[in-house]
């Protein structure tokens, strides 16, 4: 036979119970770490993202850059008068247009008559297709950002 023996603790105090959170307070903390990561997330998305997408119609630029340096080495571009005495080629003052788009291009250091240098539009409105030497001549190949159109 077994005899029991009454315990030495059994005059102490009971011991804590651990506490468990409900069902409906475990979702209500899920969706607030969903709502925390998600916030999180959108703030710092766009500091990662470049501004705008890469330039994606690379066969466009390499046509709209041979059309431009054909016609600044066999000037074969019309000359436009821009002032009283002063005449630049047609392509320089209004730019080349394909596919939809108007490319305008200027050489540094020169005097020049495209938009961005008459100062029609600022820095933050041009999207860089190009920047190259041609002859001694820095050229820059640049379009207009439109806000009716994606850029592609």
């Amino acid at each position: 036979m077994f005899k029991a023996h009454a315990s030495d603790l059994a005059g102490s105090k009971p011991a804590a119970q651990a506490r468990r959170i409900g069902q409906r307070l475990f979702w209500l903390l899920f969706v607030l770490v969903g709502m925390f990561v998600v916030g999180t997330l959108l703030f710092v998305l766009p500091l990662l993202l470049p501004p705008r997408a890469p330039l994606a119609q690379t066969g466009d630029y390499a046509t709209v850059r041979a059309a431009i340096f054909s016609r600044m080495k066999d000037a074969s571009d019309p000359l436009v008068e821009v002032a009283p005495g002063i005449s630049a080629p047609s392509t320089n003052v209004g730019g080349l247009t394909l596919n939809g788009y108007t490319y305008y291009y200027y050489r540094e250091g020169r005097a020049n008559f495209d938009p961005l240098s008459r100062g029609l539009v600022a820095r933050e409105q041009v999207e860089l297709v190009s920047r190259e030497a041609f002859g001694q001549d820095i050229v820059v190949i640049y379009r207009v950002l439109s806000k009716d159109r994606a850029t592609n």
